[in-house]
Order: structure tokens, then C-alpha cells, then sequence
């Protein structure tokens, strides 16, 4: 029965990622995760 539930978290999980990976690039600036700089910072 554990595997099960592995399973379905596995799944879960998989899905935020996804839905979370559809949303990128859109709406404003302020709602994407931050780049990295690329040590340009000043």
C-alpha cells in the first residue's frame, strides 16, 4: 500500500511542476522566478 501512495505523491508532484512550468513567461515580470545574474551584480 506504501508504494501506492509513493506513487500518487510522485504523481502530485509531478503535476505542480508541470502546471508550474505552463505558467512560466507569462503575466508580469514580478510573478516569474528571478534569473540568475551571472555574478553582474554591482
Amino acid at each position: 500500500m506504501e508504494d501506492t501512495h509513493e506513487f500518487v505523491e510522485k504523481i502530485h508532484d509531478k503535476q505542480e511542476k508541470d502546471e508550474r512550468n505552463r505558467k512560466r513567461g507569462k503575466g508580469t515580470p514580478s510573478d516569474r522566478l528571478p534569473t540568475k545574474q551571472h555574478g553582474t551584480k554591482s
